[in-house]
């Protein structure tokens, strides 16, 4: 080992990027991505000296001397600003303390450019080090004021040249000898942006997928709790199902869970992968540094009342060790397919497998969902309930359903969120295949969880109930076609109850027919033979006017199977049930009942919104004509250089960041009046959702929300419900601050009141915000961001 040189101490430096995370490689391990610094002389030293040959070569175009200190002793180096910015900057990717990949950048003279180069460990090659490193670089590179990175790299390595394809980002490349020089521009477009997202969301439904395979698919469990307490004993019996060994560890028992008995002696030897901690708090940071010498791979803790540094050191045990965390707080997880099928949840009967895949934070709402979906006999592709989701969350189980052709609809109870960006475009790629149904309180046009849900393409229902009642309809019926539906009744007040609640759930109501009392299955179906054109659902409505209840076969037998069959049974006790209907196998569907007409109303719209949704062609934003967003970055740059803890902009530097944005003010369109078109629009960088603009007029002085980035159209459809009519030059405007907010983190407030179609106050706050990526590859950094 060669011994570090002494260092000067560092210099005040231009700020260095402070990235530091944890990220998922391609085979599920986690790795610590982080900023290099002089201490890490020894680390990088060594990791070079490890390289092959081959590798060496690659990195420095030939076989130098003593290659470690000289790679050590140049990312090692203290960070200089010379005006321009830093000097360099390096990415370490540490796996088990030691360093596998580096990522290193040098400034191109006082320029906006850098050169950059990779090395990874020999043995991690094809696992992905390098394209997270890159991802992350890409970040630290944006901080550091660069715009442009270069690559020189051997026409032959075709390695290198994959890295920087995969990222999804326009690559420009000249051929000089037989080298290969890369060019990537940063400062991209809103298509590019989103591409670059997309091709990340790729790699890490890869990467994901693989890390939470040993929790929902263990070779082994291990439960570490008092196996005298009542949940724990409940969980030890309710896992005897499991196919693998099954574990017990007693708190403060350090023993290998394999030197016990098991279940399955034939597999004694199997490791646990999966670890249940069901321990109090105090004990449970404790469990799960014994679950890491035990090389389990992911954890469940069940318990409550952490306090916030148990909590950030439980989650850093977990990083450390590679484990993935579920909870605390939480119910646990059920996987009930496949030949490890899995069941580990507390006070919970194991559900049947199926097509709905559900998240959940509150193990009370799990509990009261898994039991409706059992009465009703609607199945179980995945559960699991995440608690304060320290690491694992909804986003995870949404990667995990694209990915599932098996997992036909989504159920969502979410009350928080760590990273709602990535949320909300993860959520977007998965509604246009899967309907996606989640609870909403609130339902209001001014709540920021309302926006996100409509522009991700959820569905939100107002409570738990509803969102029983449409996951029956999404469970056993096609996906509606269209907003037509035939409603079909045995009294005159049913029908019109029926067909009114359609009407005010947003359905077309193209026919409401009384049959009278002595309607039975034979006059339903020549009802439903009669309808020109044929609806896309039909709702029959029933009161108890016969001795039987009317059966819904002769109905089922009639309609495609495409179409959407549902019933009211006025008198049925429960809110949703299950009815057998048809006469055949190939006719034969269960048909969700209900017992309220607008219940079941409301089912089938959202189920309408879903299918709608799906359809709608992806739409990025896009930057407005006449934007310059040099001219609008250099402004505040230079405003932010006088007040570098910010400061409110003067009429004048308003005026002309706005000039710098295309917008010197409105004028009414001749001839046009402006009818109710005073508006305030608000933008702000919001700490959870990130940038946020609100839109507030004569017509709605609430305020409806916007979630930033958003499509031409989502804007336009702001302006038209506030304004009442269609407003595109308010429109334009809220595009242009829209555009402000997103590509400038350091706006941190804007207000603009129009008056007519005229700008008539402009008030405008600078705060050193840095730039970030929400779509960026990493482990949740902290129980609560």
């Amino acid at each position: 080992m060669t011994a570090a040189p002494p260092r000067e101490p560092a210099p005040a430096p231009a700020e260095r990027t402070r990235a530091d995370a944890y990220a998922l490689l391609a085979d599920g391990r986690a790795v610590r991505l982080r900023a290099a610094t002089p201490e890490d002389w020894q680390l990088v030293h060594d990791f070079v000296e490890s390289l092959g040959p081959d590798s060496l070569y690659r990195r420095f175009f030939g076989a130098p001397s003593d290659p470690g200190r000289r790679l050590a002793d140049a990312v090692c180096a203290p960070v200089r600003d010379h005006g321009a910015g830093p000097t360099h900057g390096a990415l370490l990717a540490l796996l088990e303390g030691e360093v596998v990949g580096l990522a290193d950048w040098y400034r191109v003279k006082r320029s906006p450019d850098a050169e950059v180069a990779f090395a990874v460990a020999d043995r991690l090659h094809g696992r992905g080090v390098a394209t997270l490193l890159a991802e992350h670089l890409l970040l630290a590179a944006e901080r550091a004021g660069l715009r442009r990175l270069v690559a020189v790299t051997q026409g032959d390595n075709r390695t290198m040249l994959g890295v920087f394809v995969a990222l999804g980002v326009p690559v420009t490349r000249d051929w000089e000898g037989g080298d290969c020089v890369l060019t990537i521009d940063l400062d991209l477009d809103s298509a590019a942006r989103a591409f670059l997202a997309d091709a990340a969301a790729g790699r890490e439904r890869v990467a994901d997928e693989a890390s939470l395979r040993a929790l929902l698919e263990p070779r082994a469990v291990v439960v570490v709790g008092d196996a005298n307490d009542g949940p724990t004993r409940r969980l030890l019996r309710d896992l005897e199902p499991f196919p693998g060994p099954v574990y017990h560890a007693a708190p403060g028992d350090e023993r290998d869970p394999r030197a016990r008995n098991a279940p399955h002696p034939a597999l004694i030897t199997a490791p646990p992968e999966l670890a249940v901690v069901t321990t109090p708090p105090e004990q449970a940071l404790d469990a799960a540094r014994r679950c890491a010498a035990w090389g389990v791979k992911a954890l469940i803790v069940t318990a409550v009342g952490f306090e916030p540094a148990v909590g950030r050191e439980l989650l850093e045990v977990c990083h450390e060790a590679g484990m993935r965390l579920v909870g605390p707080g939480s119910l646990g997880v059920a996987n009930p397919r496949g030949a490890r099928r899995l069941s580990a949840l507390l006070s919970a009967k194991a559900p049947l497998p199926g097509p709905a895949g559900v998240a959940v934070q509150s193990g009370g709402v799990g509990l009261a969902l898994l039991s409706h979906l059992d009465r009703l006999g609607i199945g179980v592709s995945c559960f699991a309930a995440v608690g304060e989701k320290y690491d694992v969350s909804a986003n995870d189980l949404l990667l995990l359903w694209e990915q599932d052709p098996q997992t036909r609809f989504g159920l969502l109870h979410v009350q928080s969120f760590g990273n709602p960006r990535k949320f909300a475009r993860t959520a977007r790629r998965l509604s246009r295949r899967i309907p996606l149904l989640a609870v909403d309180p609130e339902q209001s046009a001014s709540a920021a969880r309302t926006a996100l849900y409509a522009q991700a393409g959820i569905i939100a229902v107002p409570s738990l109930g509803a969102l029983v009642c449409a996951a029956a309809l999404a469970a056993q019926q096609p996906r509606p076609a269209g907003r037509r539906v035939a409603v079909l009744g045995n009294t005159q007040g049913m029908v019109s109850l029926a067909a009114q609640a359609c009407l005010k759930a947003g359905l077309d109501v193209i026919e409401a027919r009384d049959l009278t009392p002595k309607a039975d299955g034979a006059m339903l179906a020549e009802a439903v033979a009669a309808l020109r054109p044929a609806p896309e659902a039909v709702l029959v409505a029933l009161a108890p006017t016969l001795p039987e209840p009317v059966g819904l076969s002769e109905v089922a037998d009639l309609l495609p199977p495409e179409a959407v069959l549902l019933a009211v049974y006025v008198d049925q006790p429960e809110s949703v049930a299950v009815r057998r209907a048809g006469s055949g196998p190939e006719t034969f569907r269960p048909v969700p009942s209900y017992n309220d007409a607008a219940t079941a109303a409301n089912a089938l719209a959202a189920l309408v919104r879903a299918a709608e949704s799906a359809g709608r062609a992806e739409e990025y934003a896009q930057v407005p004509a006449g934007v310059d967003l040099v001219s609008v970055r250099t402004l505040i740059e230079q405003r932010l250089a006088l007040d570098p803890d910010g400061a409110e902009l003067a009429q004048d530097e308003s005026s002309a960041l706005l000039a710098a944005l295309g917008v010197s003010g409105l004028s009414v369109e001749e001839g046009v009046a402006a009818q109710g078109s005073m508006a305030r629009l608000t933008a702000w960088q919001d700490p959870i959702f990130g940038p946020v603009l609100t839109l507030a007029g004569d017509r709605d002085r609430t305020g409806r929300i916007l979630l930033v980035p958003a499509g031409a159209r989502e804007v336009a459809e702001l302006a038209e419900r506030v304004a009442g009519r269609p407003g595109p030059q308010l429109a334009d405007l809220v595009g242009r601050i829209a555009t402000l907010v997103d590509r400038c983190p350091e706006a941190a407030s804007v207000r603009i009141d129009t008056d007519g179609l005229r700008v008539c106050a402009v008030q405008l706050a600078l705060a050193p915000l840095e730039a970030g990526n929400p779509h960026l590859r990493r482990l949740r950094p902290a129980p609560v961001e």
